[in-house]
């Protein structure tokens, strides 16, 4: 967590040091090239000005000094200087290397320029010298009237020198703004990820069924710590409505099976005290009929509570004993009804499930095939390994569901137009529980009627 922070923080600085460095050295490398140039045309006009009045008389003495000041402005790093006269011939050079006084320029454009009065600036590659020039040319005033043209030229290389040079400056500074910029955010995602880590962790528990777990509220910036304040006040108070559902639950078992029993006591009791016609008979088989299905509705409804209540964690479970377990349990109940229950339970198989998961799953799933199956029929119950599951099964052959039906099946309190005389809770308690021990349980029709009833566990 810390790392994406820290990740996130750095890249919002490197974008912002792109968008406003960027365009800011693009401006600057034009605006110390114009400066460059604008510096050599005012150097050109300087020298102009200075050769008006020897070109104006073209001797060689009135010239000297015009010489000696462009070998000056050389020799303090000035640029080559070539001043021709009115007819584009040179009369000035300051290269030291080679004398070109006396040769026509009047094929190069920038004097053709210069000496029609316009400025020329520009770039040219010089076969000569074999680099690439940046030239200033300009014009030189006797009155009204254009008596030569001064130009002058900088090896382009030295130019794009300036120009790195500040860029460097630029890029210095871009750079300590970076390191800067990641001091900050490492201690801004270390204080932040502190934090979230610890919100992390205590959520972490909650969700495990720790409610009694808190956040730090003194960790990371005001926004952190409210939200860390927020969720103990959530863990508080969803700690106890569960809690206060888990007492209900525990509660509830005792104060509603007390009456139910008792009652069910005192009308076995009358139904022996009275001698009874068949009428009376038939309305008492009812009356203990509805108790029983009240009975078994207040069993599932505190079975569902709790299994959405209690503190359940996955554990490793055999589930090739409790399989063998459940159906020894349920064979004879099987037996009295006339219905034969077969068992191919591979040995050794274990899975990941919450406590009593496993048994509680297979006596609904065995409660509804025995309910649906006729007498005389056949229950089969197998428990297989697949890859990394295991599938524990149950078919019935009993009238079979629709489409319709099967997608309803798990729904609470749903009753489907089976011969069954269930709660519509059985099937809900089986998911739920399935759920929570990340497992799946499932309907489907069998191959040759009836129902087969899946639950697909994690191996462990």
């Amino acid at each position: 967590m810390r790392r994406l922070l820290l990740a996130s923080f750095l890249g919002i600085v490197l974008v912002a040091l792109a968008v406003s460095t960027i365009p800011f050295a693009l401006f600057l490398q034009s605006v110390e090239r114009n400066r460059l140039l604008t510096s050599m045309e005012r150097d050109a006009f300087v020298l102009a000005g200075r050769s008006e009045e020897a070109l104006d008389a073209l001797g060689s003495v009135d010239l000297a000094p015009v010489r000696e000041l462009a070998t000056r402005y050389r020799d303090a790093g000035g640029a080559r200087v070539v001043i021709v006269d009115s007819t584009s011939t040179v009369v000035v050079t300051n290269d030291p290397e080679e004398d070109r006084v006396g040769i026509s320029y009047a094929s190069r454009p920038e004097f053709v320029d210069a000496l029609t009065g316009v400025i020329s600036t520009g770039e040219r590659y010089s076969d000569t010298l074999g680099i690439t020039l940046v030239y200033v040319a300009v014009p030189v005033f006797s009155g009204s009237s254009i008596v030569g043209a001064v130009r002058l030229t900088f090896d382009k290389a030295f130019i794009d020198v300036e120009v790195n040079r500040q860029l460097a400056g630029i890029g210095l500074v871009a750079l300590t703004t970076l390191a800067l910029g990641a001091l900050i955010a490492i201690v801004l995602s270390r204080t932040l990820a502190r934090g979230l880590k610890e919100l992390d962790s205590a959520a972490l528990a909650v969700s495990h069924g720790d409610f009694s777990v808190r956040a730090r509220e003194d960790l990371g910036p005001a926004e952190i710590r409210a939200l860390s304040q927020a969720f103990n006040e959530m863990a508080s108070r969803v700690g106890s409505l569960v809690e206060t559902q888990k007492r209900f639950a525990s509660d509830a078992s005792h104060q509603l099976r007390t009456p139910i029993t008792a009652l069910m006591l005192r009308l076995e009791g009358l139904r022996e005290s009275v001698n009874l016609d068949a009428k009376s008979t038939e309305r008492f088989d009812a009356i203990e009929s509805e108790l029983t299905r009240l009975n078994r509705l207040i069993d599932g409804l505190l079975a569902l509570g709790r299994s959405g209540a209690d503190e359940v964690r996955p554990e490793r479970v055999d589930a090739s004993m409790v399989c063998q377990e459940r159906v020894e349990s349920w064979s004879s109940l099987a037996d009295e009804a006339g219905i034969t229950v077969t068992a191919e339970i591979d040995p050794g198989l274990t899975v990941v499930a919450v406590a009593t998961a496993v048994e509680q799953i297979l006596d609904v799933y065995l409660d509804n095939a025995l309910s649906v199956t006729p007498t005389g029929g056949t229950i089969k119950v197998s428990a297989k390994a697949e890859g990394s599951s295991v599938v524990i099964s149950i078919a019935d052959e009993g009238p079979g569901m629709s489409d319709a039906e099967i997608s309803r099946a798990f729904d609470r309190f749903w009753r489907g137009s089976s011969v069954y005389e269930g709660t519509g809770l059985g099937l809900a308690v089986a998911q739920q529980l399935a759920e929570a021990s990340d497992a799946r349980a499932s309907l489907s029709r069998g191959p040759a009627g009836g129902i087969v009833a899946r639950v697909v566990f994690s191996r462990s």
